[in-house]
């Protein structure tokens, strides 16, 4: 409605009346007049009873702010000073590097998809790996993502109601668990998974890890890094992720097997996030390994299980989550690998090996 016509209402049998705002007052004039008789009419009133015409006493703005041109070179360099501090800030790589100075072998066990704090978890045997874990020499471990739960929210409202610990009590599980597992030097690398790297970014905005494991001093990666591993001496290379690009019903490690072809061709190539366990060993640009080249040979493929058996997995994903850890021994001076179904035979076997050395 424009300014001339907003005090003008047509009644249901098609007349006009003039309602005029004068003094504070809206008063009611005539009926059935023509538009412009009306517009007319309400003009004459309002003059009338001495309102100043439009164009006296101009309103005068004193100190109203006007914006300035910025050249787009002061965005670049915004833009680079601000990217600078962000970069000072992210405490995640996609490459790093650990030595373990030994002169026998080690281990590393692979886990991850804990899902800590669900209903459907496995709390008493995922905490006996992980005390195992802490209480043994010579065994580390590389882990791959989804530790919590995490479910603020979630396509069904019975995957938030299911846990048996609130995202809170998980967050401070996990911090407690990140800080004695440091203390001891246990972790070799922290992979973000979705359930503990991507549902805080589409809630908060940033993953709540970076505060969780701001005292861990193992590597963090954004679900794939990765490790260069030497042990005394001997560099191994760990292609480490949560979840891949790439899945099949058919083979459990065909995630692995494209990393390993389209980011590279690792020694181990680990991974998370389907529940399925499996791994397989496979032989790749062994002529590469026999040139000196640093690279190719033999590679494990490996996926772990989970610690979670959940009504929904069972429905949508697989036959049932079961925990399985492979867990590798790495010989120091030879490049030699063999791996286990879990750490306890793996390490058992090392034991055996030093006795027989």
């Amino acid at each position: 409605m424009t300014e001339d016509t907003r005090y003008i209402h047509q009644r249901p049998w098609g007349s006009f009346q003039v309602r005029i705002p004068v003094g504070g007052k809206v008063r009611t004039v005539g009926s059935r007049p023509t538009l412009a008789e009306a517009i007319e009419l309400r003009d004459t009133t309002l003059a009338k009873d001495g309102d100043p015409p439009a164009d006296e006493s101009p309103v005068v703005f004193l100190d109203r702010k006007e914006s300035e041109p910025v050249d787009w070179r002061e965005f670049v360099e915004l833009a680079s000073q601000s990217q600078q501090i962000n970069e000072r800030l992210d405490d995640t790589q996609r490459i790093a590097s650990v030595a373990i100075e030994t002169d026998h072998p080690i281990a590393v066990m692979f886990s991850g998809d804990w899902q800590l704090g669900d209903g459907a978890t496995d709390h008493q045997t995922w905490a006996a790996d992980m005390e195992f874990l802490l209480q043994t020499d010579d065994l580390y471990m590389a882990e791959l993502g989804d530790k919590h739960q995490n479910m603020r929210a979630f396509k069904t409202l019975s995957g938030v109601l299911s846990q048996v610990l609130s995202p809170p009590q998980q967050a401070k599980m996990l911090r407690s668990l990140a800080d004695e597992m440091s203390e001891k030097h246990k972790v070799l690398a922290w992979v973000d998974g979705n359930h503990d790297g991507e549902f805080d970014e589409r809630i908060f905005g940033e993953a709540l890890l970076k505060y969780l494991l701001e005292r861990a001093e193992a590597p963090r990666f954004i679900n794939r890094g990765l490790l260069k591993l030497t042990v005394g001496g001997e560099l191994y290379t760990l292609l480490l992720f949560h979840k891949s690009r790439f899945r099949s019903f058919m083979r459990t490690t065909h995630g692995n097997y494209r990393e390993m072809q389209l980011s590279y061709p690792a020694d181990v190539v680990a991974g998370a996030h389907d529940h399925v366990a499996g791994y397989e060993l496979i032989e790749n640009y062994s002529l590469a390994r026999d040139a000196g080249m640093g690279f190719g040979g033999a590679t494990y493929l490996v996926k772990v299980g989970t610690y979670q058996d959940s009504e929904f997995g069972w429905r949508y994903f697989h036959n049932g989550g079961r925990p399985l850890n492979p867990t590798i021994v790495f010989w120091p001076g030879e490049h030699r690998m063999q791996i286990f179904n879990d750490p306890r035979s793996a390490v058992e076997y090392m034991r055996a090996v030093r006795e027989v050395a």
